[in-house]
């Protein structure tokens, strides 16, 4: 008697384990955001505050850089984390960056923290975006990998209850990458459009500048240069043609009184105090979350120069770009990869404390190192950001002595990169293309 064998279904193919990791990453990063949520709801996004105070009182062509709030004046300007000792306010980013904050100026602080709140994951989520434009589609789970480890992070943790900008940086650095890509006109044009915006919203990102140079293309060159004069204008428009004068005196302030460890008393508040209908503890409160000062200066001791090292990092960031130029990478994957962790390395060398939301600037370089190299190295490449960021999210139970070992970690990954790019790329062998 013959017995018909019965067709086997086809049983499912399993999971790769990089899409297990993925689903418990991603379930993670929404109880992180829920997180965000209740830490902006419960605190004061402290530098966010300096940013709305500081927008309103160049709207009003007054000098934000150098003001000092006393009780007869309006409590919209009041920031109290703003030391009456202190020579300089706490607004220390560009007159560019403080426009940015304008369509908030006159709107109730809470609902500023809400709507800037909203920006940071926008911003997230536009970055990852602009980069599966011009990322394979089989990298896309890996990238997904890393942005839902990025935001189980203390930094990201520590970005959002701040209140900071780092990440709107970095979403636009990642979105002016495929704009030079396009063979329309058009492209090149809008690359130095975005590249002398960013310079402008971060000095480090003055980088940048250099595309134009690189590509050696009029319509590159000619957009950069009607950028730095169109972003530039902008504040004149906010707060008149002191307001870049007041910036770059008080930022030697800011620089002097980190290097020499001024310590400042906190300005005098009654406990019930209201600041907008705030009380002060609300206003003033921050999420307990792990942080340490990571700057260079910090690690050293302050026992180096910040001219030495802007002066030295500027110049072989300029060999760097010029040996991939001659190599015929420019706009490459390995070339944007480059230049992220030339950047990331640049912003860690400013004489200023350097906190874990400054490592929002990392997200760019881990996300652009998966294109670059053969398989291997690409997989490589993930086992290593994924180890890294894992190490960063431990930062929740490390030793406070140890608190800073993620970000010399990262600050060694970014200068790996960066070196990397003076030495060119191993051809494969004959026997191992055959």
């Amino acid at each position: 008697m013959v017995h018909l064998a019965m067709p086997a279904h086809d049983e499912p193919a399993p999971a790769p384990p990089a899409f297990t990791f993925f689903m418990i990453a991603a379930l993670l990063a929404v109880w992180g955001l829920v997180q965000d949520g209740l830490n902006t709801a419960h605190g004061g996004s402290i530098d966010l505050r300096n940013r709305i105070t500081g927008v309103r009182l160049a709207a009003e062509h007054r000098d934000p850089y150098f003001y000092k709030w006393n009780r007869n004046q309006d409590e919209r300007f009041c920031d109290p984390f703003n030391s009456p000792s202190s020579p300089v306010g706490t607004t220390t980013v560009t007159p560019l960056t403080l426009s940015a904050f304008l369509p908030l100026k006159n709107l109730n602080y809470r609902l500023s923290q809400a709507l800037w709140f909203l920006v940071q994951y926008a911003s997230l989520g536009l970055g990852f975006f602009a980069w599966t434009r011009f990322t394979p589609r089989a990298d896309w789970l890996h990238g997904a990998l890393l942005t839902c480890l990025f935001c189980l992070t203390p930094h990201w943790r520590l970005h959002v209850d701040r209140g900071q900008s780092y990440i709107l940086y970095a979403a636009l650095f990642l979105a002016m990458i495929p704009w030079g890509r396009w063979a329309s006109p058009r492209g090149p044009w809008l690359e130095g459009l975005a590249a002398s915006l960013l310079a402008l919203l971060r000095p480090t990102y003055g980088l940048l500048l250099g595309i134009s140079l690189a590509r050696r293309r009029a319509t590159s060159m000619l957009g950069t240069a009607f950028g730095l004069g169109l972003w530039a204008s902008l504040p004149l428009l906010l707060g008149g043609a002191a307001l870049w004068h007041n910036y770059f005196r008080a930022m030697p302030i800011h620089a002097q009184l980190y290097l020499q460890q001024t310590k400042l008393p906190p300005a005098r508040f009654s406990p019930s105090q209201t600041i907008e209908g705030l009380p002060l503890d609300l206003l003033g409160g921050v999420a307990r979350i792990p942080f340490a000062d990571t700057s260079l200066y910090k690690l050293i001791s302050f026992q180096l120069q910040p001219s030495l090292l802007l002066g030295g990092w500027a110049l072989l960031a300029a060999l760097s770009g010029f040996l991939l130029m001659r190599r015929g990478l420019t706009g490459s994957p390995r070339f944007w990869w480059t230049l992220s962790a030339w950047i990331y390395l640049g912003d860690y060398l400013l004489p200023a404390y350097r906190y874990p939301y400054n490592h929002a600037l990392l997200w760019p370089l881990l996300l652009l190192g998966l294109s670059v190299g053969s398989a291997r190295a690409r997989r490589l490449w993930l086992i290593l950001s994924a180890a890294l960021l894992i190490l960063h999210a431990a930062t929740w139970f490390l030793p406070k002595t140890s608190i800073p070992w993620p970000g010399i970690a990262s600050l060694l990954l970014a200068a790996g990169v960066a070196l990397a790019s003076f030495f060119p790329e191993r051809k494969p062998t004959l026997a191992a293309s055959a």
